[in-house]
């Protein structure tokens, strides 16, 4: 029974590896500097201007709420091989919001769940009535994804109180509605 089991874990430990490395090179740490997307945002006042690398996009004071959920979405429709759409969601996404998805590979996976892959590389989008209350910011959007599938999102954002984004808006989740149920893009 003692061989069993040797047998056994060493068959699991060859199976964790294997998955172990097929998660590496499938999700490299850092896009390479040759593949990465360029965004530009504007902001409502037209003072501020920047363009950048999406995986270099982060948190602005300067940014409202719909100008986030813009940058957000851009970045999913063109996410690449090195993920640069994915983590530019992940920057936006808040600390709060963090300490639930976990690191960028847990996030890499979420985003890649049966639930939100409709966001991945999607054909296009249209958003309702954007609700900004004090501090949160409320904004379905619906996507159609590349294969004409159309998934309801709710894009949750609340502006930081404190700490090194204070003043930004950021996501605090993103919730798929369920199909059938009512929603309004007014």
């Amino acid at each position: 029974m003692k061989g069993i089991d040797h047998v056994f874990d060493k068959i699991m430990l060859a199976t964790g590896i294997a998955l172990l490395i097929l998660f590496w090179w499938q999700f490299p740490a850092m896009p390479s500097p040759d593949r990465q997307h360029y965004a530009s945002y504007n902001s409502a006042t037209e003072v501020i201007t920047s363009t950048s690398k999406w995986t270099y996009l982060k948190p602005d004071k300067a940014l409202t709420p719909r100008q986030v959920i813009r940058i957000q979405m851009r970045a999913l429709q063109e996410n690449d091989h090195q993920d640069s759409g994915i983590i530019t969601v992940f920057n936006f996404s808040s600390p709060k919001n963090k300490m639930h998805i976990g690191p960028i590979n847990h996030f890499r996976l979420i985003v890649r769940d049966p639930a939100y892959r409709t966001m991945l590389n999607f054909k296009s989008y249209k958003t309702g009535q954007l609700v900004i209350t004090e501090d949160k910011a409320y904004q379905l959007v619906v996507v159609t994804g590349r294969d004409g599938t159309e998934d309801v999102y709710l894009f949750i954002l609340a502006k930081q109180r404190r700490g090194s984004y204070k003043g930004c808006w950021m996501t605090e989740g993103i919730a798929r509605m369920e199909p059938g149920r009512q929603t309004s893009l007014t």
